[in-house]
């Protein structure tokens, strides 16, 4: 019997998690990178985004667990911290800090790189799979009989036949030339930029004698910008190995400086100084980690009119968002469960796979979506297609979070809803809605005196 095969494009978080699902379908899955994979939690260049900070979501981390079991256990071993963000982070969103407590609501924080060496790893031990380094592909080989479909992949040396082939190359895939050298017109984009950049440095993290009393119980800290006073936002994330990832996140243009002396300068003009003060306690191990490559872009594979059976696209290839949002290796993640469902639903080898597929994964990704660019047209000179009820719904939006600021179930739903646990659309219902208005009412009835931010949070 000819063995049948599927190749992912591209080792990332989505490549890895769309090869472990085919992996129960095909005889062989093969995953192609050009990079060489480092020996362990090691930077490596296809991914230069992985040296900042990168959040798995609580949907996230369910969702791989459920794809490689085993996974949640083995990132705690090697260092990672389960964090609850309620009570863990020292958090400025607003007017205030956000009061500490229980979420409910445990993540995991670790580097990307260690993320990406468990999950590797765990796929490895798979016997279907194998992983192929150093190795590009150029092109895609198709035939047509009333009907085009991939036959092979191009590699510079040959062709690998596949009877199934997944796009994971990420921002940069070359899929719209693999494309049109096929004589197939790429799928529409729609792009939304807000014009934001990030900048980043590891510190070692100091000894916790010689933190200050009142630092005692934050891991970490997180400061959202406050426009149009501050436009630059800093986090400090704990990670394995005693480590902080620091980074300041500018938007519209506000651009983070790449250099030592101008990044320590850009903490202080934060709202609040405590991260510049937690940092002078902390050993720099890093230079400072530029990255402005941060626009949304939607590939809508879902409404393609062409047809190339045989090929998917999966992760930053069909959407890419801000990753000021944390939400791209959870949304990879998520993808993987709908492969599977389909795969399902409708066979490895049916020509009904790429678009049944495609639509399902952009429903899935449309509610990202809509939070991310969402967000990001709040901010001046954002470029792209504005929806029409933007800035009602940023209205809704900021209305919101102001009666979450005393109101504990509404607070759980806000985390539950950017955890991807809950839809946006429960944001919406009634019962939210008539907590808002009351809570806004109550507001402009008795309207609270301006405070400046404190220094610090209180424990």
């Amino acid at each position: 019997m000819t063995m049948q095969r599927a190749v992912v494009i591209g080792g990332s978080i989505a490549g890895l998690c769309a090869a472990r699902v085919l992996a129960d379908y095909f005889d062989r899955v093969t995953v192609l990178d050009r990079d060489a994979y480092p020996a362990g939690p090691l930077d490596r260049a296809g991914v230069p985004q992985g040296r900042h900070v990168h959040a798995l979501l609580a949907r996230g981390r369910r969702d791989l667990e459920r794809l490689f079991p085993g996974f949640e256990q083995r990132m705690v071993a090697a260092g990672a911290h389960e964090i609850d963000f309620g009570c863990d982070f020292a958090t400025l969103r607003g007017a205030s800090w956000a009061v500490r407590e229980e979420s409910g609501i445990r993540t995991l924080f670790a580097s990307r790189t260690l993320l990406e060496t468990i999950v590797r790893d765990l796929l490895r031990a798979l016997p279907r799979v194998e992983l192929i380094e150093r190795t590009a592909v150029t092109g895609l080989v198709a035939e047509r009989d009333g009907r085009a479909r991939v036959r092979a992949v191009r590699l510079a040396d040959g062709e690998l036949p596949a009877e199934l082939v997944v796009d994971a190359t990420g921002r940069g895939s070359k899929a719209p030339d693999w494309l049109g050298a096929l004589g197939l017109a790429p799928p529409a984009e729609t792009l939304v930029d807000s014009h934001s950049g990030y900048a980043t440095r590891w510190y070692r993290a100091p000894e916790p004698a010689r933190w200050p009393a009142q630092w005692w119980w934050w891991k970490g800290i997180w400061v959202d910008p406050h426009e149009p006073e501050h436009m630059t936002a800093g986090v400090l994330f704990p990670v394995e190995g005693g480590r902080w990832i620091v980074t300041i996140a500018g938007i519209a243009g506000h651009y983070p400086p790449s250099d030592e002396a101008g990044f320590g300068a850009a903490l202080g003009r934060l709202r609040s100084p405590i991260i510049a003060h937690a940092v002078q306690l902390a050993e720099p191990i890093s230079p400072v980690y530029s990255n402005r490559a941060m626009a949304n872009r939607f590939r809508h594979f879902e409404r393609w009119p062409e047809r190339l059976d045989g090929f998917l696209a999966v992760g930053d290839s069909v959407c890419a968002f801000n990753p000021v949002y944390g939400q791209g290796m959870t949304t990879a993640a998520g993808a993987a469960t709908l492969l599977a469902e389909t795969l399902d639903r409708v066979g490895p080898t049916s020509p009904a796979l790429p678009r049944t597929f495609f639509r399902a994964q952009a429903r899935f990704l449309g509610d990202a979506w809509s939070l991310a660019t969402g967000a990001d047209f709040r901010f001046p000179g954002t470029t792209g297609a504005r929806p029409a009820l933007i800035g009602v719904f940023n209205r809704y939006l900021d209305a919101l979070f102001n009666a979450a600021a005393d109101d504990a179930a509404l607070r759980r739903l806000v985390g539950e809803v950017i955890h991807m646990l809950r839809r946006p659309t429960a944001l919406f219902a009634p019962s939210v809605l008539g907590r808002v208005a009351r809570a806004t009412l109550g507001r402009v009835l008795q309207p609270a005196a301006a405070a400046p931010v404190p220094a610090l949070p209180a424990a």
